[in-house]
């Protein structure tokens, strides 16, 4: 029991420094999950850069549609106003031109009826030569002889005049009508040539629509995607501050712990002191004590293993790997159950007590196959490696606790196999 009771401070002292190790892992750990949260905050922050930018060249080459849009709809109805124009010039012209014909008839029809006089009047004029001139002879005088002759000829004359004046007027006419159907023809044409360019600017138009409908969409894409990543960025920076939040508090506890374990190796610092101080023999001894009679030589604890760490590289014990993960821990000597201690990080630890001077320690194991203040005898299987997260499967740190003089400190297992 004056054994059992030098050990427990190293013990305490263990389990300590195995806290603080997995409370600086814990802190490790929440520092990089962290660091991650923040770089997916940056991209997400990255993303929502592009994604205003891409925005911005969309608003801009909806404005520049929208404006060649107005540019179009005002080029259109200007046209559309000149076609009207030209229809309502087209009509009057066809309505010129129906009166036109409609006088070229009527005076084609005045001349035939004047012709139809003239031939009339020739065929009296041209009978037999004693007929013409009857009518002449039937004069009761020379003067009335005359006049008849005089009028005659007159009338002749008259009607030959007209005939002459109507068929200028039939060619002045259908002069007239012809430049009216050029100017119809022209206008026409260049109707027609309106008619198509506006086609083709209401196809242009159509296009511009199509274009405007398909960026307006995209926009749409584009702003669905923006409210999705400031979620997500929101999202993540709620996380990043409960991170960062939850790094201070570990923090916090870590430098508690590191405090505790400093104040213990201090408390044993100033207990070691106070023993070296003691005037006794024991204090000179610095090999390990030999190994009392009736323990004998220690069975190696991982049958098949070998040691990879020697005592002192890495701390006061040794690191034995095994042959393979999960490789069977048995007790180095006859003794009984002190303790068992379990931290995720290192699995299960065992302490043996052999005799009041000499107990052993096995970390990282899986549940072990032995309790607390039960019996064991030497080769006894107390379980298998691979309990903790921090040490290799296949790996058992030994340490072995002997008492010197008044101190108990961990020594170098080598000296007892």
């Amino acid at each position: 029991m004056r054994l059992l009771a030098w050990l427990l401070p190293l013990f305490a002292l263990l389990a300590l420094a195995q806290d603080v190790a997995t409370q600086e892992k814990r802190v490790r750990d929440l520092e990089a999950e962290a660091a991650r949260a923040k770089a997916l905050e940056q991209e997400a922050q990255a993303r929502i850069q592009r994604l205003n930018q891409a925005l911005a060249r969309l608003s801009k080459r909806v404005a520049d549609l929208l404006q060649e849009k107005a540019r179009l709809e005002k080029e259109i109805a200007r046209l559309e106003g000149e076609r009207m124009a030209l229809r309502q010039e087209i009509a009057r012209l066809e309505e010129a031109v129906r009166e036109t014909e409609a006088r070229i008839a009527k005076l084609e029809k005045d001349l035939a009826a004047l012709k139809e006089r003239l031939q009339a009047l020739m065929r009296s004029l041209h009978r037999e030569r004693a007929g013409r001139y009857l009518p002449l002879l039937r004069a009761q005088s020379f003067t009335d002889l005359a006049v008849r002759a005089r009028w005659v000829g007159y009338i002749s004359k008259q009607d030959a005049d007209l005939v002459r004046q109507l068929q200028a007027t039939l060619k002045a006419l259908g002069e007239e009508r012809e430049r009216f159907k050029l100017l119809l023809q022209g206008l026409s044409e260049k109707e027609r040539a309106l008619a198509e360019t506006q086609r083709k600017l209401e196809a242009e138009r159509q296009n511009l629509l199509t274009t405007l409908a398909s960026l307006r969409k995209e926009e749409e894409g584009k702003k669905a995607l923006l409210r999705d990543a400031l979620s997500e960025r929101q999202r993540l920076q709620s996380a990043l501050a409960q991170l960062q939040a939850r790094v201070l508090a570990e923090r916090q506890r870590l430098l508690l712990l590191k405090r505790q374990e400093e104040e213990r190796r201090r408390q044993e610092e100033a207990r070691r002191k106070q023993t070296a101080l003691r005037p006794s023999p024991a204090q000179v001894v610095v090999p390990p004590p030999p190994l009392p009679a009736t323990v004998g030589r220690l069975a190696f604890p991982v049958p098949g293993g070998r040691v990879v760490v020697p005592y002192g590289q890495e701390g006061p014990f040794q690191v034995i790997a095994g042959p393979v993960p999960g490789s069977p821990v048995q007790a180095a000597a006859d003794g009984y159950v002190a303790g068992v201690l379990y931290l995720p990080n290192l699995g299960y630890t065992v302490m043996l007590v052999h005799t009041e001077t000499l107990s052993t320690v096995y970390t990282n194991l899986q549940e072990p196959l032995v309790a607390e203040g039960q019996k064991v005898s030497r080769g006894q299987l107390l379980g298998y490696t691979g309990g903790g997260l921090l040490i290799r499967p296949e790996e058992l740190e030994f340490r072995v606790a002997a008492r010197v003089g008044e101190e108990t400190r961990f020594v170098d297992p080598a000296a007892y196999y």
